[in-house]
């Protein structure tokens, strides 16, 4: 037949062929396919299964903001069986193929001052401006004060699905309205038990859907 079964996603567009029940069209460039019913047009047909690219990521430092100052999160660490999902100056989350992705950040913020603060945090994507910011994203946390001489602690976990296209990044971006408020790495523990590294934020990237 004369409609090629690997093409890229591009040309696929522009062709738009109807594929045989069946029959498999392959994109060579995002590594996606779709699966042919004998009715539907390549454009009108849906993703199928999803490639699984995924990515771990975790910062081992301590992180301040400047009060009421968009800061990004950042991160130093990488598993590296990781497929697909890179990190770029170390704040931004880079798919490298299209799909519907799942982002889930964990957090631990810390206080030292004696009166409670809030912090709040929001996705940014593609821009190192507001212009970037996505919306509806903003998460908002009542961080405790500090009691006993020990500074207060939240863990605070975040997640989002969207839709992104290869090449886009994604950045979690936070504010605080005391400076005194940041997100605290842990030490390894040997006693009086043994406990491994705290990050100061973990985020984890999987694609549910090709898109």
């Amino acid at each position: 037949m004369s409609v090629q079964k690997i093409d890229t996603r591009a040309n696929w567009a522009a062709r738009n062929p109807i594929l045989l029940a069946g029959e498999i069209g392959f994109e060579s460039d995002t590594g996606n396919e779709k699966v042919g019913d004998g009715r539907l047009p390549w454009n009108r047909l849906h993703y199928y299964g999803s490639a699984g690219h995924w990515g771990e990521f975790a910062s081992t430092e301590n992180q301040t903001a400047v009060a009421n100052t968009p800061t990004e999160t950042t991160f130093n660490r990488f598993d590296e069986n990781g497929d697909g999902v890179r990190v770029e100056s170390t704040s931004r989350l880079t798919v490298e193929y299209p799909g519907i992705y799942v982002f889930e950040f964990n957090l631990q913020l810390s206080n030292a001052d004696s009166q409670i603060h809030d912090a709040y945090f929001w996705l940014r994507k593609n821009n190192s401006g507001s212009a970037g910011d996505v919306p509806l994203t903003t998460t908002t946390v009542s961080v405790i004060e500090s009691h006993g001489g020990v500074p207060g602690g939240n863990n605070v976990l975040i997640d989002h699905t969207l839709p992104l296209q290869a090449n886009d990044y994604i950045e979690l971006i936070w504010a605080t309205s005391d400076a005194q408020v940041t997100l605290k790495a842990g030490a390894a523990i040997t006693s009086p038990y043994t406990r491994p590294t705290r990050p100061s934020v973990v985020c984890n990237v999987f694609q549910i859907a090709s898109a």
